[in-house]
């Protein structure tokens, strides 16, 4: 940017001051935001002041708690074990299979049943059984969820039929952990959060048949007690509830 003074003489001034001028006005400019919002608004059954009150005392009681028992306490409370009693894998197979074929209805009435979310069960299941009760009975009865996810019976029928073992036969490298579980929750949890009809039978049976199929043939390949430990983001995560539960599995399949 130029201009002429008094004397004749041409002036420069640089341009990239009112462009900074301007940027910095934009900026600092208060603008309207923009809010989202997807789900709908809950009817507590209660009054609220209830809500409050109890979740104040469950909180004031866990913290008296961590404050007057010792720590050693605690954990010899928490690592103390019983044993009961054990499962033969042949019954976790069998009610593998028959969470499997549960699962395998549910998609058909997602593809070709109605297409009310409240109407058709396959909602239901997915959000509420499985996302929400799952999750609390993992951490009051243990890892449930290891013989209710529905690919341990197919795997192992498919197993014996093509001659596979439990290792498969790629081998995930060490670096990458659990990873790949971890993509694959935030993949779920954009669906469930951004994706405009989660509830949708059609779009959920469509999403959740993709998922077993991709993860059969990742058990398929890396073995299943490989890729559920580092790829299944449902058993990653239930394994982690059941830590908390009072009863546990040990390798001996013995409940304790």
């Amino acid at each position: 940017m130029s201009g002429r003074t008094e004397g004749g003489v041409v002036e420069r001034r640089p341009a990239g001051i009112p462009l900074i001028c301007l940027v910095t006005s934009l900026i600092l400019l208060p603008t309207p935001a923009l809010a989202h919002a997807s789900d709908r608004g809950h009817v507590l059954l209660l009054p609220t002041g209830y809500y409050l009150v109890g979740g104040a005392f469950a909180v004031a009681i866990s913290f008296l708690v961590l404050a007057l028992l010792p720590a050693n306490r605690l954990d010899r409370f928490w690592r103390r074990c019983l044993p009961l009693f054990a499962f033969g894998d042949a019954l976790r197979t069998a009610i593998s299979l028959i969470s499997f074929a549960g699962f395998a209805i549910l998609i058909a009435a997602g593809l070709f049943g109605s297409r009310d979310p409240l109407s058709n069960p396959l909602p239901l299941v997915i959000w509420t059984l499985l996302w929400a009760g799952i999750t609390l009975l993992q951490g009051v009865f243990g890892d449930l969820w290891s013989w209710l996810n529905p690919w341990v019976g197919p795997w192992r029928l498919a197993s014996r039929l093509f001659g596979a073992n439990d290792e498969g036969g790629w081998r995930l490298p060490r670096w990458l952990g659990c990873w790949p579980a971890v993509l694959l929750f935030f993949a779920f949890a954009w669906f469930e959060l951004i994706d405009p009809a989660p509830d949708d039978p059609a779009r959920l049976a469509l999403a959740a048949g993709l998922y077993w199929l991709f993860t059969f043939l990742a058990m398929l390949a890396f073995g299943h007690r490989q890729w559920s430990r580092s790829g299944e983001f449902l058993s990653v995560l239930f394994s982690m509830v059941a830590r908390f539960a009072i009863v546990e599995r040990d390798e001996n399949g013995r409940l304790a």
